[in-house]
């Protein structure tokens, strides 16, 4: 069975899991997706994976793993990262390495719509704990510090540049 949604990502409801992906056509076509991975591993960045019995979705991996539990205490917006083996996310395929993703207990959405006012969007890479982790910095949000000192590690933040969801660095 296949749903209809205007949505790009992978949507949850009590039974199934399903991905949703742009055609060729631009129209969205939902599949009844199987979760076969348990790990974050830099095989599988953009895929969800179980772990603790818990889904979560692969945002990133660079020697470490950069995901994100699918529950209410995360919700919000992340940046996934395209690495050269998922080139292709939702079926949006570009030159550009990072895509907005709106993550909920049930969804992960490329959020085609995000705008924070600026030019630029700020992620915190490191987070202070794994699920602040590649999460957009809104305003008001901390920066980064070097422990409890009021030193900003500037190296933990990334500036992107996007365009419906879909971002480079400047």
């Amino acid at each position: 069975m296949n749903i209809e949604t205007d949505d790009i990502g992978y949507i949850i409801d009590e039974d199934n899991i399903y991905t949703c992906s742009k055609q060729s056509s631009n129209n969205i076509i939902c599949k009844k997706y199987t979760i076969s991975e348990t790990s974050c591993t830099s095989n599988n960045i953009g895929k969800l994976f179980i772990e603790d019995e818990k889904i979560s979705i692969c945002l990133n991996y660079s020697n470490k793993e950069y995901s994100v539990k699918l529950d209410e205490a995360n919700n919000g917006n992340y940046v996934l990262y395209k690495s050269s083996t998922t080139n292709e996310i939702f079926g949006t395929s570009n030159n550009k390495p990072y895509v907005i993703v709106t993550v909920n207990e049930n969804s992960v959405i490329l959020n085609t719509k995000y705008s924070n006012g600026l030019k630029y969007v700020y992620i915190n890479k490191e987070g202070s704990s794994v699920s602040s982790m590649y999460r957009i910095m809104n305003k008001g949000d901390s920066c980064p510090k070097n422990g409890n000192s009021s030193v900003i590690m500037e190296e933990n933040i990334l500036e992107l540049e996007c365009d419906n969801g879909i971002c480079s660095e400047p």
